[in-house]
């Protein structure tokens, strides 16, 4: 059962994952906006890093069954322990990050990252079954 759940976790963040792919590649200044808006209210500061680090459980629960168990576990250690620090910091910091970021990557960066991004949603989500 709880790998089933794991499971189920990861595959919904490769969703997202190939999601935030397509809006990079065919709307970009939506993209940008979206990086712009990390942490700009509680909710969505905090709701981003739980999320966040219920993926890295996820990942750190299917570890040893997942087809790249040390990225799994690692990865989801790392996912876990940073989102547990920026919650930590204040929010603040996160949003003018995310700011300094987005006024700084042009439009076409976007449309180039988002087929790797797009690769690693369906790697992600083979790896995990």
């Amino acid at each position: 059962m709880i790998q089933a759940l794991a499971t189920g976790c990861i595959l919904i963040a490769a969703g997202w994952l190939a999601f935030a792919a397509g809006v990079m590649a065919f709307a970009p200044a939506r993209a940008q906006r979206a990086l712009a808006a990390m942490a700009s209210t509680p909710t969505i500061h905090f709701g981003e890093h739980i999320v966040r680090a219920l993926v890295g459980v996820a990942m750190v629960i299917r570890a040893d069954y997942s087809k790249a168990p040390l990225f799994f576990e690692w990865g989801g250690w790392f996912i876990i322990a940073s989102s547990i620090l920026i919650m930590l910091a204040p929010r603040r910091w996160h949003h003018n990050y995310a700011q300094w970021w987005a006024e700084r990557i042009p439009p076409i960066a976007y449309r180039l990252l988002a087929l790797p991004t797009l690769f690693f949603a369906g790697w992600f989500a083979y790896a995990s079954l």
